[in-house]
């Protein structure tokens, strides 16, 4: 180990221990505790670090030995067997009860096992109440509550075809990963056709067949197993808002543009806004992602303050653009309107942006 404030790594590197201590924390606090992840922390290397090697590293101190545990815990959570022996972990539908290890044969029959712990017996294709006669799709439709049907229906979330967890496609890309407790973001499957793929088809699954060029690839309506073009234009989105809104610098306001709810397919990829001053022909255009909820204008050549405006969007999708919303109420851009936004309920500051699917 050498000097007591470090600690040599199996690739040779040598680090201050505190550190490498609470890099190892952070990955337990993560969940990130595969071999793929508990590695040396240096960029050019980022060679593999043992189980082995950490369970001696964290034995000493208390803390260090509650770090290991939390450590030997998650990895037996999430131990998976090998891709060849034929077999997968099973959750009990049973509340608190075990994990149970069935071949694969089983889970892709969709066949009913018998928990060995509680004696529950459910589908091994679903891990729900067993459902003799009926695929695992209908018997969850026949569970379902029809509200949580609508709503997956507005909101055109489909599920993993792995785990099941519902997740949802935020912008124009069919190529889906799912970021489920099971799946850990490991998992990647068609939107359009629900086959699971591999991260090396998120281009290959959207080319190479006839009708493909020219369809925008992962981003357009059409994948090797689904060939027939939506050739659909986006929807009429309702007016957007616009409110008067804290900036991010201390004292500064901005004029925030806030979408209404909009759904089309193919989704929108962006919208044309057109913004302008009241009894003005004259209209300036920006165009602003569907990523977030609002678009925020700073005082500038765009928008001057004391002025009031108006806007409408137009949505744009693979095959074209939609119709342009009716125009937003007007506002001032003035700061008394902080707390007099058009029927807004409350004013929140001006996000920081975020760094850049997720899921539910």
């Amino acid at each position: 180990e050498g000097d007591e404030g470090e600690v040599g790594l199996p690739c040779k590197h040598r680090l201050c221990r505190d550190c490498f201590v609470n890099y190892i924390e952070s990955l337990v606090n993560s969940g990130r505790v595969g071999d793929e992840d508990l590695c040396c922390p240096l960029p050019e290397c980022r060679s593999a670090v043992t189980t082995a090697f950490l369970t001696a590293f964290l034995a000493g101190k208390e803390e260090h030995r509650r770090l290991r545990e939390r450590l030997l815990d998650f990895q037996a959570q999430r131990f998976q067997p090998e891709a060849g022996d034929g077999e997968q972990f099973l959750t009990c539908p049973t509340a608190n009860c075990a994990k149970l290890l069935v071949p694969n044969e089983l889970v892709e029959n969709q066949e009913a096992v018998t928990c060995p712990t509680c004696s529950c017996n459910f589908c091994a294709g679903c891990c729900q109440q067993a459902h003799p006669g009926l695929t695992c799709e209908d018997a969850e439709f026949r569970r379902m509550d029809p509200a949580l049907r609508k709503l997956m229906e507005k909101e055109t979330w489909v599920r993993c075809p792995s785990c099941r967890h519902l997740c949802e496609r935020e912008s124009g890309c069919n190529f889906m990963t799912c970021p489920s407790e099971v799946c850990q973001s490991k998992t990647h499957f068609c939107y359009l056709c629900g086959v699971v793929l591999a991260a090396s088809d998120h281009a290959a699954h959207y080319e190479g067949f006839e009708g493909a060029v020219g369809r925008m690839g992962p981003f357009g309506s059409v994948c090797v197993n689904k060939r027939s073009s939506d050739l659909s234009l986006p929807e009429r989105p309702p007016p957007p808002m616009l409110s008067v809104a804290v900036g991010e610098e201390e004292g500064s306001i901005v004029l925030r543009l806030t979408f209404g709810e909009h759904r089309s397919e193919p989704p929108t990829i962006y919208y044309k806004v057109a913004l302008k001053v009241p009894g003005l022909d004259e209209e300036k255009t920006l165009h602003a992602g569907v990523h977030d909820a609002h678009f925020d204008m700073k005082p500038g050549r765009l928008v001057q303050k004391y002025c009031r405006y108006q806007v409408a969007v137009t949505p744009f999708n693979i095959n074209g653009s939609g119709p342009q919303s009716d125009f937003s109420e007007v506002v001032h851009f003035h700061p008394r309107e902080l707390n007099q936004g058009p029927k807004q309920s409350a004013v929140h500051p001006a996000p920081a942006k975020p760094k850049r699917w997720a899921a539910k």
